[in-house]
């Protein structure tokens, strides 16, 4: 799926829908490794960071798991009932306070 980049759509979210949407089609297996960020970021045209925040997301909602020197890989399939974009948002703005809130205690 080509990206819109003067889309309504948040860059990141589109890459989301995209990977959610291959990993449906079969296009990424359970437990199959997804291409690097670099891969993923050259497919979509778009900075690594882009895509980084696209995947964590999805990290959040349990669809893909990273493991460090390895990559990223599928975990599990997306549940199609769910608002699968207020739950993966709500899951990364829950992580940034969280990550925030420590960063605090540190100084304290």
């Amino acid at each position: 799926m080509p990206i819109d980049q003067q889309g309504a759509q948040p860059l990141g979210a589109q890459i989301r829908d995209d990977l959610v949407r291959r990993i449906r089609a079969g296009e990424f297996a359970l437990g199959e490794k997804i291409p690097s960020l670099k891969a993923l970021s050259a497919t979509y045209n778009v900075a690594e960071l882009t895509v980084h925040n696209a995947i964590r997301e999805l990290q959040h909602a349990g669809v893909l798991e990273s493991a460090a020197g390895r990559g990223t890989f599928v975990r599990s399939f997306p549940d199609e009932s769910a608002p699968a974009d207020d739950v993966a948002a709500l899951r990364v703005e829950v992580a940034d306070l969280r990550r925030r809130v420590e960063e605090l205690e540190k100084r304290a």
